[in-house]
């Protein structure tokens, strides 16, 4: 969820807040149990109380609920997330499942810090990331172009996190789930960190279909649910953003013809020949770098193949990306030797 809202935005934004402050602090008092659950012991812990009455300030607001950042007078700046449609499993299974999602560390994941258990509305803290959102960076008025080897950083370091839940959840169709541009958030020095991760599992079905990424991949819209490499597809997406500086403005829509409209924008991109003209403006290409970024396009469209025998595997994309390079080894490498290789 991005930053960088209207001033109007969040004053509203900030009153529904107030409501929902009430109704959790209800809610926290029909049971002494129901509080903050830290799931690390190096972290300066307060209670639920604490974080009600901390000044803060909202961030954004989506299909899953509000995000804001909050400042408690006892411990650090925090960002806090409210999810109304995480019922799928009990207490028992969503405290667990949170209390794995805190056991894991990556430099490219930003962890979880704390969580709340209420009936309605649950409760995920996180580290706050100082440079925002990737997609603020590329849709707002963030004020900071990202050129090449910056952009080259983060789809590395978001390349990694994914690996990295690929192998802590062997066995999940959607290790990630709802990898996008703006679940990917940048620290002081353009780390990336991918969040909302890890949540299909505890998120309910119906709200998950509609809303997670995921479930746009082409596998998905046949009926046959998403597998594993869907993850993959969203990866493909989240590339081919971050080249082009297109935002897939699909991914708001949801129902019936939302995946055949996003298949729609990754085959325009094809269309608009692969030529540089097709890259972000602000990346500040030279022909130096052109070669390894239409590689990185040719990985993105590779991962969004439509026939999962011809998509990437999480391996063999992660692979590929670590190869890229900041400068081309031969400048000749570039928009001619791809297209050679489309047409075979």
């Amino acid at each position: 969820m991005e930053s960088g809202q209207s001033q109007s935005q969040n004053t509203k934004a900030s009153t529904v807040s107030t409501s929902e402050d009430k109704s959790i602090a209800a809610e926290s008092k029909k049971s002494k149990d129901e509080d903050l659950i830290f799931v690390t012991n190096e972290r300066v812990e307060f209670d639920l109380q604490d974080l009600l009455r901390a000044s803060a300030e909202v961030l954004g607001s989506g299909s899953f609920g509000s995000t804001y950042k909050a400042m408690v007078l006892t411990g650090p700046v925090v960002v806090v997330k409210r999810f109304k449609h995480m019922n799928k499993v009990g207490k028992k299974e969503f405290v667990d499942h949170m209390k794995r999602l805190g056991g894991l560390s990556h430099p490219n994941l930003l962890p979880l810090v704390a969580f709340y258990y209420g009936k309605d509305e649950k409760l995920l803290m996180h580290d706050f990331a100082e440079n925002g959102s990737l997609a603020s960076h590329l849709h707002g008025k963030h004020g900071c172009d990202l050129d090449w080897p910056t952009r080259l950083k983060i789809i590395k370091g978001v390349a990694r996190g994914l690996a990295y839940l690929y192998r802590e959840f062997p066995d999940e169709k959607l290790p990630h789930g709802h990898l996008k541009s703006s679940n990917v958030v940048l620290d002081h020095s353009f780390e990336p960190r991918l969040t909302e991760y890890g949540l299909v599992a505890v998120t309910d079905s119906k709200h998950a279909q509609q809303f997670m990424v995921g479930f746009k991949s082409p596998e998905a819209s046949q009926n046959e649910g998403p597998g594993e490499k869907s993850d993959v597809w969203c990866l493909g997406i989240l590339i081919l953003e971050l080249l082009t500086g297109k935002f897939p403005a699909n991914y708001l829509r949801h129902g019936k013809g939302a995946t055949e409209d996003l298949a729609m924008w990754v085959e325009a991109i094809v269309r608009e020949g692969w030529s540089g003209e097709v890259l972000d403006k602000s990346i500040g290409g030279s022909r130096d770098k052109e070669g390894e970024m239409m590689k990185l396009m040719r990985i993105g469209m590779s991962c969004c193949e439509w026939s999962l025998e011809n998509r990437f595997g999480w391996r063999e994309a992660v692979a590929k990306i670590e190869e890229l390079k900041e400068m081309d080894s031969v400048v000749e490498v570039g928009v001619e030797s791809l297209n050679s290789d489309l047409s075979m």
